[in-house]
């Protein structure tokens, strides 16, 4: 009884673990063992830790608090910088996901960044940040994060930095 309990449990967490994102996943699937690509996965464990050890201010506690997972894909090599381009490659695989509606857009001429999010009446449950141009990266973070939350950390006068968790 015990060991069926155990299983069942286990298939649970590894099923809830599996959460597939459109988009997401094909492209941490496709760039995670590329040379030039940094991609991290942090689950909300060590996220919520460092929330509680770090020395933050309580806006940016709550922030992290919030967060239950994050993923990163970032295109560091110069070479496959210049042959790729994540926004053009996925964007149309995350729009036509319809749980998602742009929050912001930034076009630039060497830069596209698309933030996409899936709320739930007043959290954002998901959020995608597409980055493509010069720099290429994908941020995925899922969590319960009330906008307000974020409201110190953007800047819209600055479009390359307008996510800015250093001040």
């Amino acid at each position: 009884m015990k060991r069926t309990a155990f299983i069942l449990l286990a298939s649970l967490f590894v099923l809830t673990s599996c959460v597939y994102e459109s988009g997401v996943s094909e492209a941490y699937s496709k760039y995670r063992f590329k040379d030039g690509v940094t991609t991290v996965s942090v689950p909300g464990w060590v996220i919520h830790l460092a929330a509680g050890i770090g020395d933050l201010e309580d806006n940016e506690r709550d922030l992290l608090q919030s967060i239950d997972r994050v993923k990163v894909i970032a295109v560091e090599d110069d070479n496959l910088n210049a042959r790729v381009n994540l926004h053009d490659e996925f964007y149309k695989k995350i729009s036509e996901k319809k749980d998602y509606e742009q929050l912001l857009v930034v076009r630039e001429q060497d830069e596209n960044v698309t933030i996409f999010g899936r709320m739930d009446e007043s959290v954002i449950e998901e959020m995608v940040i597409l980055v493509g141009g010069d720099d290429n990266a994908l941020i995925y973070v899922k969590g319960e994060i009330r906008p307000e939350l974020l409201n110190n950390y953007m800047d819209l006068s600055k479009p390359n930095r307008f996510l800015s968790l250093g001040h």
